[in-house]
């Protein structure tokens, strides 16, 4: 997040959660203070904030959020005593009592609540690209109308965040200084404190995330837009030109007649479908025999490239199975073990196994 107020929040809530997470005696405190102040939480440990995985990092700005006054507590005390960890317990301690980061990390609570659904989806192995412009059209349909009514809203939050500044701090929320001429920070002239921290962070990280969704997603819209007419609620005779621009794709298959000819039996066939049918079930509705070219250009529409989300699933699967032990086995070997393990819903019979290994003249010992 480009903004500053809530980049320097982010960073504070993960010191915190570092610290409570890597030091014993810190995480004792804060269970101490939680088993005190907050028996009947049924949150006990803060969770990271994930640079990738938006979902783990809602969640932990959540769990801060409820577990927040005993976190105060528990490094108010830490910086009271006399251990090494205090020297880094006091200066979080103190960042956690401005008035900018309480703002901001209410403000993220609110975003990121919104982007949920969407992050949920983008995690899905299913994810299309169709389905990710559709979802993130809607969630920035909100977050435009969340713009547009900026008072109203940034009301809610000042006023939770300032609930948050009487009970545990026992102050009112303060905008910092303003001068006539500033470099380092903003420097809006404002008659309130909630019209500039609406001024300074609020708006900036709304139209930060419209920004940053638009130029993730919408931008991309231009193609798929040329695949769309391969789809139900699409599909035109008229646009049986359009699929020029899907030449390259199967130009080495086929020619351009076979396809447009074989595009008029694919519009009739899908024209009773629903258009909101999913494109994986209407790969499937797609005979790759008869169909050749509408499968080819449908397999390609499916496996288009929508997050990392697949790869970080690899990489945290390859990091199981690449340990120091394994390291030194054969390539033959540590693919058979990843397949076992990636597949690990797939049911193999120990005498099947046997039985086709002993039919092999030349077989290795996996």
């Amino acid at each position: 997040m480009s903004v500053p107020a809530i980049r320097n929040c982010l960073g504070v809530v993960s010191q915190v959660v570092n610290l409570f997470r890597n030091h014993s005696n810190a995480n004792k405190v804060f269970q101490e203070t939680i088993q005190e102040h907050a028996p009947d939480s049924k949150k006990k440990r803060l969770l990271r904030l994930c640079d990738t995985r938006f979902i783990e990092r809602h969640d932990s700005i959540i769990v801060f959020l409820e577990l927040f006054e005993c976190i105060v507590m528990a490094l108010e005390d830490i910086a009271q005593r006399t251990w090494t960890i205090s020297s880094t317990a006091s200066p979080l301690h103190s960042a956690s009592q401005k008035s900018e980061f309480l703002v901001s990390i209410v403000v993220c609570e609110k975003l990121l609540s919104l982007t949920l659904p969407l992050s949920i989806f983008l995690q899905n192995k299913s994810s299309d690209l169709v389905s990710a412009v559709k979802y993130t059209n809607e969630v920035l349909s909100s977050l435009r109308q969340m713009r547009e009514t900026a008072n109203d809203t940034f009301t809610e939050i000042f006023q939770v965040a300032s609930k948050f500044s009487a009970n545990l701090f026992d102050t009112e929320l303060q905008a910092p200084r303003v001068t006539s001429r500033q470099k380092s920070r903003a420097n809006p002239q404002t008659t309130s404190n909630e019209e500039y921290f609406s001024l300074t962070t609020f708006i900036p990280c709304v139209d930060t995330l419209i920004q940053n969704l638009t130029d993730r997603f919408i931008k991309n819209e231009y193609i798929l837009s040329n695949f769309k007419l391969l789809l139900s609620g699409y599909a035109c005779e008229k646009k049986i030109n359009e699929l020029e621009k899907l030449g390259p794709y199967f130009q080495d298959e086929m020619p351009m007649s076979a396809v447009q000819a074989e595009y008029k039996l694919w519009w009739a066939k899908i024209s009773s479908i629903d258009p909101s049918t999913e494109i994986l079930k209407l790969l499937e509705y797609c005979d790759g025999t008869f169909f050749r070219a509408m499968n080819l250009l449908l397999k390609v529409m499916t496996t288009l490239p929508v997050t990392t989300a697949s790869v970080e699933r690899l990489f945290s699967t390859m990091k199981r199975i690449k340990t120091l032990p394994l390291s030194v086995m054969g390539h033959d070997r540590q693919s058979v073990i990843a397949m076992m393990s990636i597949h690990w819903d797939t049911v193999v019979d120990p005498e099947e196994v046997i039985d086709r290994s002993t039919k092999k003249k030349s077989r290795g010992v996996y």
